[in-house]
């Protein structure tokens, strides 16, 4: 029996290649790495620019969590 060319079932496909160049980024709110999904923000007059996801609600879920003490 053979999966996706492999004969093991729980052996996965090879791994991917990792970037690790200037197409790498990192959201600059969640702390986000990778290359697809980002847009970058700029405020010329203050020469601000800041790198964000583009999905604006899946990276307000990615946000850390901030821990309530309820006690």
């Amino acid at each position: 029996m053979t999966t996706h060319g492999h004969s093991n079932p729980l052996e996965g496909p090879p791994l991917a290649v990792i970037a690790v160049g200037p197409e790498l980024q990192r959201c600059s709110q969640c702390g986000r790495l990778g290359i697809r999904g980002f847009r970058t923000l700029t405020n010329d007059e203050h020469r601000i620019s800041i790198t964000v996801c583009s999905n604006k609600a899946a990276c307000r879920k990615r946000w850390p969590k901030l821990t309530r003490d309820d006690a």
